[in-house]
């Protein structure tokens, strides 16, 4: 006797079964909300991330700002600027999408039987998401932006090459590109300042750090940088000869 007909369990490396796979369905009964094109796209790597954003039911009619751009062929066309702030104004607005285009892939995975780079895969992305989300609290986000659509054009591809494990690494290189020297400010909170400080204008305020040669020039929180004996910019109180 033959083995029993129905859908095909895929399980983890645990044996835990993990998702139901009916053999010869598309990805368009899994996906119904996103266009056939752009599935198709997506399985393939050949899909554009300028375009990321339509894979999100609630985002994908947003109109759009759009420029004239020159091809080589001397025609000029409506260029839309999708992988902008303004098309992705906060962190859900990249992520929502984003976890779909992940889904895809890892459904594509599944029914291919690959399943060396499904683990690769899924683990991978499930720790881009955790550190895309950190890097969102750390700097600011046009700087987050850049980097991970740079970041998601080297993943496409390695991915086209049959390397899906690529999305658990940190660049370093694009991170001092983009992200580093932007960090995010974050506005001080009521009832946590510091002891020592007030509500005052701080750049009215002498440095205490730099009285002991502990704070370079600009100062780093905006303070005055002068000594408190003789007024001198040239030295702090801890270097100062003139007597109390």
């Amino acid at each position: 006797m033959g083995p029993p007909c129905g859908p095909t369990v895929q399980r983890e490396a645990t044996g835990a079964p993990a998702m139901a796979v009916h053999p010869g369905r598309s990805l368009a009964l899994y996906f119904p909300d996103v266009r056939p094109a752009l599935l198709l796209a997506i399985s393939k790597h050949d899909f554009d991330l300028g375009h990321l954003f339509k894979l999100d039911p609630q985002m994908k009619d947003r109109p759009k700002d759009s420029a004239l751009q020159l091809l080589d062929t001397g025609v000029l066309i409506r260029a839309e600027h999708d992988a902008s702030p303004k098309e992705y104004p906060s962190f859900r607005s990249l992520h929502d999408p984003l976890h779909i285009y992940f889904a895809v892939i890892t459904h594509q995975l599944i029914m291919s039987s690959n399943t060396p780079a499904l683990i690769a895969f899924t683990h991978g992305s499930s720790k881009y998401i955790s550190s895309l989300y950190k890097l969102y609290l750390d700097y600011e986000w046009p700087q987050v932006l850049e980097y991970h659509f740079k970041f998601h054009n080297r993943r496409i591809v390695e991915m086209t090459e049959g390397n899906y494990g690529g999305w658990e690494q940190v660049d370093g290189g694009l991170m001092s590109i983009h992200l580093y020297g932007h960090p995010k400010i974050r506005p001080a909170k009521p009832g946590t300042m510091l002891p020592g400080t007030s509500n005052k204008d701080i750049s009215k305020q002498t440095c205490n750090a730099y009285q002991y040669a502990k704070c370079t020039s600009p100062c780093k929180t905006g303070r005055i940088h002068k000594c408190r004996k003789c007024s001198s910019a040239e030295h702090g109180a801890s270097a100062c000869t003139k007597s109390e």
